[in-house]
């Protein structure tokens, strides 16, 4: 049995957001489930710990000395870095040379689209020289090309949804409290191929159809929602409105999309993006226009059963095809199997 040090935010310390159902604690599950023994480590609460509170420069250095040791005891086959940008790449050298058969898969669930995500793709550059194998949540071969080297794989990890901490079934419900859900950040995102200001989209959005009813966390004076209220709240909402930054990358979203999905809820995409190639419209609803968004969006409301069929379908899609099993297999295979061959569409390694 292979053993995986997991190094990534897993946020134990600042219980904000919707950390249970993250990228983190999803790749370990799956992980684990796969056959690997799997050790998480929390970089940021570490560096807090020691840093008393701080992540000032004397927690980083601890942090990455603590790691060092950590890996002597634990002698690992593999580490899997998701956002560790305190750990040096000095650090990741020494441990390698510590044990050189080791493996390095690093994770991204960021956006890499340059100009607008300069810190994400600094960060990643930096481990792009020491990595075995880098993947991230966007599969536009232009964009990951920047991280590749002659040595390296890099690829697409897609969203993925966990069948233990997704339980939400909002297919099964023809009333609920809310008929749309959003949970964002106030300022610009990009709506049917133009920047648009988030909480304009939603007053036009209510001026369209008047008697909508929207769930919001973190925009129009609502507080955000972290933890259980969270996942409540996926099971209180009719659909969901993946509104990422950007929309017209290809198979690139925010992990809202899969909250969606793998909790019931009928899930409104943007053709941009080109998720009709790994979703059909039988699975989830397409859109390329305000009108087309706003009609769909007053027809699903208005028919609940067709709602309710057609999200029953996302939502078994999300978790047969999209389990984290599954995809933290696929991560497994790319790193430690050199003759690994794709075997699935969303499967894009270059």
């Amino acid at each position: 049995m292979k053993k995986i040090i997991h190094i990534s935010n897993f946020n134990l310390i600042r219980l904000k957001g919707c950390f249970q159902i993250g990228f983190p604690f999803k790749i370990s599950n799956g992980l684990t489930r796969a056959g690997y023994a799997v050790f998480n480590y929390p970089d940021r609460d570490l560096c807090r710990m020691f840093g008393f509170g701080h992540m000032n420069w004397w927690a980083k250095r601890k942090l990455n000395q603590h790691l060092i040791n950590y890996c002597k005891v634990m002698e690992p086959d593999a580490l899997f870095i998701g956002h560790a940008d305190l750990i040096q790449t000095e650090t990741l050298a020494t441990i390698k040379e510590m044990f050189p058969k080791l493996k390095i898969l690093q994770w991204s669930c960021d956006w890499i689209v340059p100009d607008l995500a300069k810190r994400n793709i600094t960060a990643l550059k930096k481990t792009k020289d020491i990595a075995d194998v880098m993947l991230m949540s966007t599969g536009d071969k232009n964009l990951l090309q920047q991280f590749k080297t002659a040595a390296n794989k890099v690829g697409y990890l897609p969203n993925m949804a966990d069948d233990a901490l997704e339980t939400g079934r909002a297919f099964e419900q023809e009333n609920l409290p809310y008929d749309i859900m959003l949970c964002a950040n106030t300022g610009v995102r990009q709506f049917c191929g133009q920047d648009e200001d988030v909480e304009k989209i939603i007053d036009e959005s209510i001026q369209q159809i008047p008697d909508l009813r929207w769930c919001l966390a973190g925009i129009k004076g609502m507080p955000t929602l972290d933890g259980c209220e969270y996942l409540r709240a996926l099971n209180q909402a009719a659909m969901g409105f993946n509104l990422s930054r950007v929309n017209d990358v290809y198979l690139y979203s925010s992990d809202r999309m899969i909250h969606s999905f793998a909790n019931g809820q009928l899930v409104f995409l943007d053709k941009r993006n080109g998720f009709q190639n790994l979703f059909s419209e039988n699975e989830a609803v397409f859109y390329e226009s305000k009108e087309e968004f706003f009609d769909k969006l007053r027809y699903y409301k208005n028919n609940p059963r067709e709602r309710m069929k057609i999200a029953a379908a996302g939502h078994a899609k999300a978790h047969q095809e999209f389990s984290n099993v599954k995809v933290a297999q696929y991560m497994a295979d790319v790193l430690f199997n050199e003759q690994y061959n794709p075997s699935a569409d969303w499967q894009i390694i270059i």
